[in-house]
């Protein structure tokens, strides 16, 4: 009896200690509202100024000192021995473009008989199976194989394994069915693997249809600005979200690691977090014009579910936690950076009307106006970059820069990043649900048809 009322009192007392503190909590928040209001967007302002900054150095890590990319552009001194590569192209209702990039592939500049091309689909994917054949029939090779199979899950990290499984390669390299890989490319990622010892090989990739819709500017400026730029600075620092396609991996050190992961929906950076837990070799190769190309997504729609399921995929990465074994402390404070950025970003343009609203409507010292306001500063300064790319793109590519171009830029930045921020939050949504479907990206050739580039680019 005496230790049940010992443990009432006990329970009693903690009750009362809890219950006070969050009425001091209750108390003090209410009657210091607006100073904790400001106060908590000062401190968002900080934090999101410091992104901000983060984005401009990664933006300028390439231009800023050349010796940052030294070593990672692609030599046309290539090596005379040579690995057999296979490369991996799933392709799920591609109907419109795989026989383009069945062609492409076949176009790269590679010994028949070191090469290997696997196109994998589903039985129930009808039409891109009959494109493909007849695509293969016309070609006349037995290089090129189309694997077709009927399990689960549908999605692309299954297809890769299930193609990694026939793959006779010494080096598999990951292609999507719309991509339009530079003639040199093999000859390029041999090179540098057996010059450098590297065990992966992330070669460049851009989208090219900048002038598709008002959104595809800014998607082709954030593909532009990571390879040349962004990713060099990860790489260099061991701590690398791998792009889903012209990657080149050594097959047993894929193998050894089991493969893809079929449950998670950005498998690309998942798999480059776990090969760098295995000690992998990296090495980023760039030059603007043997970049792969690829497409927009052609619709809204199809753009934000593809950001969504970029943004829930690395959600669930943070989540898994392999990124805690990295074994410096700078590769998992980068890692967790990269798995975060999505959300950051958003926080970012979500700061911009609010430093507005407050500068205008609330009486704040000199000192807290000008801390909500670099937020808004730094936009304007990434705004400034973002046309300075968009000339050396168009520079790069040999294409037309519209004199109105800039105005663009401006009126649809924040648009582009309400788009973001909606996909962010759609993919939180969409992971609570526990819904992890695989939301597919159609294609329609649009890098090719604008561009009038076709199978195996020359330059």
């Amino acid at each position: 009896m005496r230790k049940l009322r010992e443990k009432n009192i006990n329970e009693f007392l903690y009750t009362f200690l809890i219950g006070l503190i969050l009425a001091i909590l209750t108390f003090y928040v209410f009657v210091h509202f607006v100073q904790f209001i400001i106060t908590s967007i000062v401190f968002l302002a900080l934090a999101m100024t410091l992104q901000g900054i983060i984005t401009l150095y990664l933006m300028l890590y390439a231009w800023e000192d050349s010796k940052n990319i030294s070593g990672n552009r692609i030599t046309r001194l290539f090596s005379k021995n040579r690995s057999k590569i296979t490369a991996l192209v799933p392709a799920r209702h591609e109907e419109k473009v795989i026989g383009d990039t069945i062609r492409a592939i076949n176009a790269i500049d590679y010994p028949n008989e070191y090469k290997e091309t696997i196109v994998i689909c589903r039985s129930d994917d009808v039409e891109t199976i009959k494109s493909a054949q007849k695509t293969i029939k016309s070609l006349r090779t037995k290089n090129i194989k189309l694997l077709i199979f009927n399990s689960l899950p549908i999605n692309k990290p299954h297809s890769l394994n299930v193609g990694l499984k026939k793959a006779k390669g010494d080096v598999v390299v990951v292609f999507d069915a719309e991509d339009q890989p530079h003639k040199n490319i093999y000859k390029s990622v041999n090179t540098v693997m057996r010059r450098d010892h590297a065990d992966v090989v992330q070669f460049g990739v851009q989208l090219m249809n900048f002038r598709s819709s008002w959104y595809s500017l800014f998607n082709v400026l954030e593909y532009y600005f990571w390879f040349k730029s962004s990713l060099h600075f990860f790489a260099k620092n061991g701590s690398i979200p791998l792009g889903g396609n012209s990657v080149f991996f050594k097959k047993t050190l894929v193998e050894k690691i089991g493969g893809w992961d079929e449950t998670c929906l950005t498998e690309d950076a998942d798999i480059g977090f776990r090969l760098s837990l295995n000690g992998a070799k990296v090495k980023i190769l760039y030059n603007e014009i043997n970049a792969t190309q690829e497409e927009t997504p052609p619709t809204l729609t199809s753009f934000i579910k593809q950001r969504t399921r970029w943004n829930q995929g690395f959600i669930q990465i943070l989540l898994k936690g392999d990124w805690l074994k990295l074994p410096t402390r700078r590769q998992k404070l980068l890692a967790g950076y990269i798995l975060l950025i999505p959300e950051m970003q958003s926080l970012l343009f979500l700061m911009i009307p609010i430093s507005l609203i407050m500068t205008f409507t609330v009486k704040l010292s000199v000192l807290v106006t000008m801390l909500t306001i670099l937020p808004l500063l730094l936009l304007a300064l990434q705004l400034i970059m973002l046309n300075v790319g968009l000339y050396e793109f168009t520079k790069a590519y040999k294409l037309r820069y519209p004199f109105w171009i800039s105005l663009v830029t401006f009126f649809f930045f924040f648009p582009y990043q309400i788009l973001l921020g909606l996909s962010a939050l759609r993919a939180v949504v969409r992971l609570l649900q526990g819904n992890l479907t695989w939301e597919k990206t159609h294609h329609t050739n649009a890098h090719r048809e604008q561009l009038k580039f076709r199978p195996a680019i020359v330059t």
